[in-house]
């Protein structure tokens, strides 16, 4: 195994950037029902929390919430200022998710680690708290997401979220994969495990219309895809290698490159969640069978409302 200056490969956080924090949660909130708190926080200036972007001393704010799923911290962000990697973000790409976090013991030896494969600081400075330092690497540009350093001064474990009720929104808020569209997943798994010290990734070729029955926008497809799938604790990490044919993944591939695609979780009840999505004026994008026929995934047309594309999977006792 690999040594790393990452030795908790679990995600710790992801984060949501948005143009419109108190609107987004809000949404958050009144379609899927989740306790997002409304005490936004504003992040301070260069003189509290030391901030550097690309080495410079920086004043940029940003305006934040954030919310468990599960173990998993959920952060919506909107830049207020210039000069950040948020804004940077945000107008390159327009919401999405920006980051996936670790936390790390030490800050210096985690970001010398990716140096030395290649990856360098953007921005980096103290919590607005104190009680920590954040770190953003330059790992989109082939991992087709930024990697956030945490170092909490004090504990930095989550505790558990409350249970969810079944009966509310799409009946969960665990997230249990973060899905990322790729050019080339081999190059780019080969890099995870390079850096991260990870394990042979599970590959998975799908079939195409005679097994799935997939549906993009409502019509028959023959699209495939690619996928490769590596556990990083409560969720999954997707990589996807889709053909040519129109998808849900090849006009995203199309439109931003390799980049963060959607985040998933699991349901019990796949058609009533596209029910109540759809009460919220939430369509579906893409639905298809497993290639084991064992379970369907459902991609959702929530970017819009929610930052960011839904995915439902769920899972049968017996194939279709």
């Amino acid at each position: 195994m690999f040594e790393t200056s990452i030795p908790d490969k679990t995600f710790f956080q992801i984060c949501i950037i948005v143009d419109d924090v108190e609107r987004y949660a809000g949404n958050y909130r009144a379609i899927l029902g989740y306790d997002v708190p409304s005490d936004y926080q504003i992040t301070h200036a260069y003189d509290h929390t030391q901030a550097l972007y690309y080495g410079k001393p920086m004043n940029a704010r940003a305006k934040i919430t954030s919310f468990l799923m599960g173990k998993v911290a959920f952060e919506l962000l909107e830049p207020l200022d210039e000069s950040s990697v948020w804004m940077d973000y945000l107008k390159k790409h327009g919401p999405g998710i920006h980051h996936v976090a670790f936390n790390v013991p030490r800050s210096a030896p985690a970001a010398a680690h990716f140096a030395d494969h290649g990856y360098h600081v953007t921005q980096q400075g103290l919590f607005t708290g104190r009680n920590g330092m954040y770190t953003y690497l330059d790992t989109d540009k082939d991992l087709g997401v930024v990697i956030e350093l945490l170092e909490h001064y004090e504990n930095g474990a989550h505790p558990d979220a409350p249970v969810f009720p079944a009966n509310t929104g799409i009946g969960t808020d665990i997230v249990v994969q973060v899905g990322l569209v790729a050019n080339d997943i081999a190059a780019m798994a080969r890099r995870y495990q390079e850096i991260l010290g990870l394990p042979e990734p599970f590959w998975v070729q799908t079939p195409g219309y005679d097994i799935t029955e997939t549906t993009f926008n409502g019509e028959p497809t023959e699209a495939t895809a690619k996928l490769a799938f590596f556990d990083f604790g409560q969720a999954q990490l997707e990589l996807i290698q889709p053909d040519r044919v129109p998808s849900v993944w090849r006009n995203y591939l199309d439109e931003k490159g390799d980049s963060a695609h959607h985040i998933a979780f699991r349901v019990q009840d796949t058609q009533q969640a596209v029910d109540h999505f759809a009460k919220h004026g939430i369509g579906v994008l893409q639905q298809g069978l497993y290639g084991d026929r064992r379970g369907i995934y459902t991609y959702m047309d929530s970017e819009a409302k929610l930052g960011v594309i839904f995915e439902l999977l769920e899972n049968f006792d017996q194939p279709r």
